[in-house]
């Protein structure tokens, strides 16, 4: 065999190799897609338990979001460490990862993932529901878009432009009119319109950490247990501002007075560390591009898993036509915005 053939054959190994690797990354992003909805509504039903004993405020319902949302991310970010263990990484890894300065920059922009985008969007998803939740929150990559051309000096054609307005005009859509039984729909979607925000900022912020660490590394260290103690911390805050300490250890004494509240935040443990593990990777193996793109799906995934979760009696749900109408136009308008449609598949340039 000639020198020729010879690199044309490892060329074809390394180019299948890339390609079993972006297909890999995408299944992951879906998976993620689907555990993310999946626990937003196993946090949300645990939440609406958990405030039946406490006023019916929304200072009390950030709080109580920022608690369970910390307890989640710990316990999680345990849990990933002792997985982590038992595929053979040392605790030493951990301080290596540290002393890499660019890896902080996760823990940093972990305060807008948790306390503003993760805790503003299951706050708002309580009130108007998780399709429209969701559909808010789809707005993600637009913004990331807008501020990667505004900070980032990143190259925006008509095809981006098209994809916001076809994005903008799916929330539009679906925010038309309240679905049945669904109170404070409008105030729902306000409090949701932070999420977005705090994710693209976040994004923007941490990417070239996932590139130069394990992400299965990163994202227990910084993201789940760095940002547990910065939701904790924050919910101290507002506790001590508002003169409502007590309301912390109330919450954990109900929590661990009912055990179906721990069941269903063992499910919220479970789903979120796989959505937030299994993002991470995602992105590594298929780049952020197209991982985002699978990712921010939710609106369209959250009509079926909503409709069995209802009907399984773990959470109530309804969405109107126009809802499930708009889910659809803003997962084609984020498509359009993150990349061109035949080159969703492409392989990711490494």
């Amino acid at each position: 065999m000639d020198t020729f053939s010879e690199n044309a054959k490892a060329k074809k190994i390394y180019e299948d190799r890339k390609v079993r690797l972006a297909m890999l990354g995408l299944g992951l992003a879906w998976i993620s897609a689907l555990s993310l909805v999946i626990f937003q509504n196993f946090n949300v039903t645990a939440s609406d338990r958990i405030s039946q004993s406490f006023p019916n405020v929304i200072v009390f319902t950030y709080v109580l979001t920022l608690v369970i949302l910390s307890f989640c991310e710990l316990c999680g970010g345990i849990l990933m460490i002792l997985f982590n263990t038992i595929r053979g990484i040392p605790l030493a890894e951990y301080l290596r990862i540290w002393r890499v300065k660019s890896s902080r920059t996760v823990l940093g922009a972990s305060i807008l993932g948790g306390p503003v985008a993760t805790a503003c969007s299951i706050v708002g998803i309580s009130f108007c529901g998780s399709t429209y939740g969701n559909c808010i929150i789809g707005l993600t990559p637009v913004i990331t878009a807008i501020l990667g051309t505004i900070f980032l000096k990143e190259k925006t054609g008509i095809r981006v432009f098209v994809g916001i307005i076809l994005t903008v005009a799916g929330v539009v859509i679906a925010s038309i009119a309240p679905p049945e039984g669904v109170s404070h729909f409008y105030l729902g979607l306000i409090i949701t319109a932070a999420a977005p925000i705090g994710y693209a900022i976040e994004a923007i912020i941490s990417t070239h950490a996932i590139d130069v660490s394990d992400p299965l590394i990163v994202c227990p260290l910084y993201r789940m247990i760095g940002g547990s103690l910065i939701e904790l911390l924050c919910a101290l805050i507002v506790c001590a501002a508002t003169g409502h300490v007590n309301w912390i250890t109330q919450i954990y004494a109900v929590i661990f007075s009912e055990p179906i509240i721990l069941l269903f935040l063992f499910m919220s443990i479970i789903f979120l560390t796989i959505q937030y593990n299994g993002i991470y990777v995602a992105y590594s193996y298929c780049g952020a591009t197209r991982g985002s793109a699978i990712l921010f799906s939710t609106p369209i995934w959250s009509i079926p898993i909503g409709i069995v979760m209802s009907k399984m009696g773990i959470i109530s749900f309804s969405v109107t036509a126009l809802g499930i109408l708009g889910a659809f136009v803003i997962v084609v308008g984020i498509l359009i915005v993150l990349a061109k449609p035949s080159e969703l598949f492409n392989l990711r340039d490494v």
